[in-house]
């Protein structure tokens, strides 16, 4: 039976998303967004990897391997070729690129993806899998690899792929044991943003330590700060993720939908955010009221990317070849299991 709570989750999550990446290229000229931003990325990833890891399987098997295959890998590869030759278009490069190892902006989360599913059996041979991702996690800043192999980004947010595949349960579990857990879940969200908004000096702060990706030397830290630094990050994405899941509500609404359709709504709405900054959109934007109003229009994208037609493109996207690539990786499956 599927689980409404995780697709009310991912709506939250999507529309976040969405918004952020709506915000960020007007933060330089308006001051008030970007605490907006920092809090929204403080844990929306995180906890996107978190549902990740508790709808992924640590088998490895045959049926895993077709879906890294066929739901992740192929349409991986697709969507890089797709969003390079859009980008080359729309923004009239002098030259054509595509680097499926230096994933095109949003697609890190595929790549990542695919690795966090790899990674899964072989962490779940060890005793402690979490504490040993954290240090990785810390570890990684000390790499100066950056967008390469979305090497950084994937072992930052790992942790948390690998506490929702083993603790969600025992979590909600917890939450849903007290009474109180949503009045308390707002109030900590709440007053974080209080926080961000208010006392921390949102304006000094390079948005980049949010990222992942970047070295600790790159933000301008030595390994000891930048661990430092890092660890109040995780311990704030906990908090808020914790929060968060605390007003998750398990009744199908209206909106769940959405949050089921979040991966059609990821993949495609960078086109949109790219197309309307090859357009120019963002420079008829010149008061906060126009800002308001072209955030709550972004909203509008998560019906119309979720919509049957929507999907369908995206679909003919991600996997062009339709049901002859998937019967081809099923084929392969079969005839291993008929040489056994």
């Amino acid at each position: 039976m599927r689980d409404l709570s995780l697709d009310n989750l991912k709506f939250i999550l999507i529309a976040l998303v969405v918004v952020g990446h709506t915000i960020e290229p007007l933060m330089g000229k308006y001051d008030w967004l970007k605490p907006i931003y920092i809090y929204i990325y403080l844990f929306h990833m995180p906890m996107f990897a978190y549902v990740s890891g508790v709808m992924s399987s640590k088998k490895l098997d045959d049926v895993m391997v077709y879906n890294l295959v066929g739901r992740l890998i192929i349409p991986y590869v697709s969507l890089e070729l797709a969003y390079s030759v859009f980008d080359f278009y729309i923004f009239s490069r002098d030259s054509f690129a595509i680097s499926p190892l230096v994933p095109y902006w949003i697609l890190w989360y595929l790549f990542s993806l695919i690795l966090w599913r790899v990674l899964l059996p072989v962490f779940a041979q060890f005793k402690y899998p979490i504490m040993l991702s954290l240090l990785a996690g810390f570890a990684s800043g000390v790499n100066d690899y950056g967008y390469n192999l979305s090497f950084s980004r994937t072992f930052v947010f790992f942790p948390f792929f690998l506490v929702g595949h083993y603790k969600h349960s025992i979590i909600m579990r917890k939450i849903n044991e007290n009474s109180v857990s949503r009045l308390i879940g707002f109030s900590i969200m709440a007053l974080i943003f209080i926080a961000v908004s208010v006392a921390f000096d949102s304006k000094g702060f390079d948005v980049r330590w949010l990222y992942g990706s970047w070295s600790y030397s790159s933000l301008g830290s030595d390994w000891i700060q930048g661990v430092v630094i890092r660890g109040y990050i995780y311990i704030l994405a906990i908090i808020l993720g914790l929060s968060l899941l605390t007003m998750v509500q398990k009744e199908k609404y209206f909106y769940t939908k959405y949050g089921k359709d979040s991966l059609y709504v990821y993949v495609s709405h960078g086109f949109v955010m790219k197309g309307m900054l090859a357009l120019g959109v963002y420079s008829y934007i010149d008061s906060g009221w126009q800002v308001i109003v072209l955030i709550l229009v972004s909203l509008i994208l998560l019906p119309i990317l979720s919509s049957h037609y929507s999907k369908l493109i995206a679909d003919n996207i991600m996997n062009p070849l339709g049901k002859l690539s998937n019967n081809g990786v099923a084929g392969l499956l079969l005839v291993k299991k008929l040489h056994r």
